[in-house]
């Protein structure tokens, strides 16, 4: 008898402590669904160096299963003659890819970014790249 109350006491604190570790871990999928983001910084790594390589504002936007990066840029449009009627400000397609998270990583296309949450900022980063994230 009192070998079968501490089994299942013992049961009961082993689930408790995993139900506990799954709710301590980030889900990172909902909190990219649930924003618009601004990629504030963007490195590519040259030698033992990161390079900033982001031109013009960028910003991402992550679908159930895709990511979609857009950049702001000012676009001209002009009337019959050639002249420029009108100067505005636009979000321009630059690519979408597929993606995969698994706990703190994130496959997008063929590259695997370890994630990690810094006060509300996500930085994305491998070998090759680093993108900082934050919202919209």
């Amino acid at each position: 008898m009192i070998i079968v109350a501490f089994f299942m006491l013992s049961s009961t604190a082993c689930s408790s402590d995993e139900e506990t570790e799954k709710s301590e871990a980030f889900d990172y999928e909902t909190t990219f669904l649930a924003h618009e983001w601004q990629i504030s910084a963007l490195y590519q790594r040259v030698g033992s160096i990161f390079i900033d390589v982001k031109e013009a504002p960028l910003f991402c936007s992550f679908t159930s299963d895709a990511i979609s990066f857009t950049e702001t840029m000012e676009v001209n449009h002009f009337d019959e003659g050639g002249k420029i009627t009108q100067t505005t400000t636009e979000n321009v397609a630059c690519g979408q890819y597929t993606y995969l998270i698994k706990e703190n990583k994130i496959q997008i296309d063929n590259q695997i970014f370890t994630i990690t949450d810094n006060n509300g900022t996500l930085v994305l980063q491998n070998e090759d790249w680093k993108l900082v994230l934050v919202e919209k």
